[in-house]
């Protein structure tokens, strides 16, 4: 017997980046894998042939994730990895679980980096008035002010920025407030008060609350205490570095 200890932060973005068109981010695809992997513990028989065929693997795996890799050596490891859970995959149970794809109304009101739009390049009207929104995303970009800049009426404004971000200028400038709320909460000791304001919202108004909350997942007090909602409160991978001491115990 075999035991394979994987990290399930790095399942679950597995999970999501083979789902795009029906996840709409990780927080999702974490509540999508504990309907589909109710149960805690899996026992897999592959068969005498099999388990030949990937024993090589799983001991240069072995070999290789119990030391220090360079950048060549973490690629390996990643490559045998794959080689083992398309062996695997197959005989996993898994709950019969419905996934509607999300329509069109759910897709506009999300703020999230957009995943749903088709390749295309980018029109310059729309690439500017990006760009002038990261030059200064504290300051009041009312949606007249944005089209202006792009020499575009404010409904044409919006058609072209949506057909080349997934969403609307206002949407997308929350989207940037909250990325750079994030940074601030992880690299400074700034009270919360102060990031919501920097970034050009008032955080007594509830507006910095609300928008982290639909983007981040979680408050931003929360963020701050104890990471992104994905991390474990005692950081991440801890699950599995506890399983394994307790596997090596027993042996």
């Amino acid at each position: 017997m075999t035991t394979l200890l994987i990290d399930t932060d790095y399942l679950i973005d597995h999970l999501f980046w083979q789902h795009l068109d029906l996840i709409p981010d990780r927080d999702a695809a974490r509540e999508l894998a504990a309907r589909l992997y109710p149960e805690p513990v899996q026992v897999l028989r592959l068969g005498e042939r099999e388990v030949e065929r990937l024993g090589p693997i799983l001991d240069e795996l072995a070999t290789r994730t119990k030391a220090a890799q360079d950048a060549a050596g973490y690629f390996r490891a990643h490559a045998l990895l794959m080689m083992v859970l398309e062996a695997i995959t197959p005989h996993i149970r898994h709950a019969a679980v419905e996934v509607p794809p999300l329509t069109a109304r759910q897709r506009a009101v999300r703020i999230a980096p957009p995943r749903w739009r088709a390749f295309r390049p980018v029109r310059r009207e729309a690439a500017r008035v990006a760009a002038l929104m990261h030059s200064d995303i504290a300051r009041h970009w009312p949606l007249d002010a944005l089209a202006a800049h792009a020499c575009l009426s404010p409904s044409q404004l919006s058609r072209v920025f949506k057909e080349a971000f997934g969403i609307t200028p206002l949407a997308y400038l929350s989207m940037l407030r909250v990325q750079e709320m994030a940074r601030l909460i992880r690299e400074t000791d700034l009270l919360v008060t102060v990031i919501a304001e920097r970034v050009g919202w008032c955080y007594h108004s509830g507006v910095a609350s609300r928008a982290f909350r639909r983007y981040m997942g979680v408050t931003p007090i929360h963020y701050r205490r104890y990471g992104p909602p994905t991390e474990s409160r005692e950081g991440p991978g801890v699950a599995v570095a506890r399983a394994a001491c307790d596997a090596h115990r027993e042996v």
